[in-house]
């Protein structure tokens, strides 16, 4: 995962997460008038089967206009019970430190409550989680203390669920470390040793330009992510995964980012610590490098940044100002990108003038197909920068929108400040009624660019047209035995002709009877894949290259739906 990633998804979960647990945290009344109900199960171990004691059970729902949450610790058996729940329905959540719901066997975790009754007999299932350990040593097999290491889930992000799994340790003295409390699963485990970590020069180094320092290396001693090895954890198990860190001639590059619209203002964070906030809000500057390198810091005062120990590569600089960040809300995110590469090579790189992209202003307007009336306020679009190059399609800018505005009334929108780049239309919507809608067409001067996206130009205007004739598909994922496989990862791919296109890549799940339906489909060719895990991210231009004739293929119309069998396909790509 990389530091964008990360960043961007740690400070969107702390948002959301802030607002869930805030509305979770108040307890129901009790209310001796009124008739609850009750729930009682037991909690076991997969496999084995045997009870599995403090095991918090909590019961989280609604009731009228509060969320409301009930819990239970499990006995020595692992039963428990739940008495006094208003009635509504609950989803089940289970804690237990070495533990963690399969989410494979409880295929259904919502209880629904009924005024004056009981729910009995329910059985869920965990697994107990594994260990990654190991030693991390220099070039001379020396041990290395304060090094960071993080394991990370290697499945694509179609499939992370409760698999979202990020954990790290440090090496002590001896070079040791160990992450526990893993889900079972595949990590890629990455060492980073502390930035003032530098590798002894070798003699007739010591006059080299640079410096040779002890830099970010995956498992089992690469620098390039793309080479590195997984690692299987499985329940109850633990993995060594020993390996040296690798060292790499590395150069201070430093500048100042020009063309900000303000200048940055220090702010204290809730820690204490002081940030600069760039137009107005946080400003992150990162370097994103085709090597897989990455690096990023807080923007300094007047737009200043120094990076000293950058590897040699060809790197894009990019902008990240998070605003509103302290008045307790959410923070809009803007992402301004700087065009001119930098060239990393032999030297240090200092006094480079990086210069903010001027973007212009994307304006349009929704229409309905039909004559039906809709709420466009409970729509959002943003713009999606589509990558120049299958090398570029891990760059940061194909997940990251370019600006996001919420649909006014009339069904008028405005994104200002897009850069220069070629983008796709994405069409988000905050209601479930929604579902069977999909954007039929946009048009830029009179021109379809619904399926090939369109090069930004200042001042340009869109007219989108959304339809609730969506298709869909509906079918059942089966083994190599033509048995139904419950909880598999299904998804679509366009076959061609639309792989800019953003909706055009839809997941879903089947269910315990190996049913799945996706919804909201845009006509055309797809080709539907089922996967126990996907290694890789199904949206990426190799991906459909690359399971090319292991799935099935479907034409869609408009407002038709297609049934399908869909074979599992093994981790490592084949047929079953």
């Amino acid at each position: 995962m990389n530091i964008l990633s990360q960043l961007v998804l740690g400070i969107l979960c702390a948002g959301v997460c802030a607002q869930v647990y805030a509305g979770q945290a108040e307890t129901p009344p009790a209310a001796a008038n009124e008739t609850k109900g009750t729930v009682q199960g037991k909690v076991v171990q997969e496999p084995g089967g045997q009870g599995i004691r403090k095991v918090r059970v909590s019961l989280a729902g609604r009731s009228g206009q509060r969320a409301v949450q009930y819990e239970a610790i499990t006995d020595e058996t692992g039963q428990f019970k739940v008495e006094g729940i208003e009635p509504g329905v609950y989803v089940v959540q289970l804690e237990r430190l070495g533990y963690v719901a399969d989410v494979k066997t409880n295929r259904d975790r919502a209880v629904k409550v009924i005024a004056g009754q009981g729910t009995k007999d329910l059985v869920f299932h965990m697994l107990v989680t594994g260990v990654i350990s190991g030693k991390i040593v220099d070039a001379d097999g020396d041990p290395l203390r304060n090094v960071d290491v993080m394991a990370t889930v290697s499945t694509g992000r179609a499939t992370l669920g409760y698999r979202a799994h990020v954990a790290r340790g440090a090496t002590n003295d001896l070079g040791e470390y160990r992450i526990a409390d893993l889900p079972p699963g595949k990590y890629i485990v990455q060492a980073t040793p502390p930035k003032t970590e530098v590798s002894p020069l070798a003699p007739k180094e010591k006059d080299a330009n640079g410096r040779l320092v002890y830099v970010t290396t995956y498992f089992p001693g690469t620098l390039d992510q793309r080479r590195a090895v997984a690692v299987e954890v499985s329940a109850g198990s633990t993995f060594m995964a020993n390996f040296g860190v690798v060292s790499s001639r590395a150069y201070r590059v430093s500048g100042t980012v020009m063309g900000l619209t303000a200048s940055p203002k220090a702010q204290s964070s809730a820690s204490g610590v002081a940030i600069w906030a760039a137009s107005q809000g946080i400003g992150q500057l990162f370097l994103v490098g085709r090597n897989g390198q990455s690096e990023e810091q807080n923007l300094g005062e007047d737009g200043k940044f120094e990076f000293p120990n950058v590897l040699p590569g060809t790197y894009r600089a990019h902008l990240i100002v998070f605003s509103d960040f302290f008045n307790g809300q959410m923070p809009s995110i803007k992402m301004q990108t700087i065009s001119r590469p930098i060239e990393v090579n032999g030297s240090d790189v200092v006094g480079l003038q990086l210069q903010v992209d001027k973007g212009g202003d994307v304006s349009g307007k929704f229409r309905a197909d039909g004559n039906e009336k809709i709420d466009w306020k409970e729509l959002n679009v943003s713009l999606l920068a589509v990558p120049e190059s299958e090398e570029e399609a891990v760059d940061l800018r194909m997940e990251m929108p370019t600006g996001m505005a919420q649909v006014n009334e009339d069904g008028s929108f405005e994104i200002k400040d897009v850069p220069g780049a070629d983008y796709q239309l994405a069409v988000m919507a905050r209601s479930e009624k929604f579902r069977d809608y999909y954007t039929k067409s946009v048009l830029l001067g009179g021109r379809e660019v619904v399926d090939t996206g369109f090069a930004m130009s200042p001042g340009a205007v869109l007219d989108v047209v959304v339809s609730a004739k969506g298709a869909g598909i509906e079918g059942t994922v089966v083994d190599k035995e033509g048995k139904a496989v419950a909880e598999a990862n299904v998804v679509t791919v366009p076959s061609s002709g639309k792989l800019r296109r953003p909706d055009a890549y839809q997941f879903g799940r089947s269910d315990e009877n190996g049913h799945f339906v996706l919804r909201g489909m845009n006509p055309g060719e797809f080709v539907v894949l089922a996967f126990d895990e996907i290694q890789g991210d199904y949206r990426a231009p190799g991906f459909a290259k690359k399971y090319a004739g292991k799935g099935e293929k479907v034409e869609l119309e408009e407002g038709g739906t297609k049934s399908v069998v869909v074979k599992l396909i093994t981790e490592e790509g084949t047929g079953p």
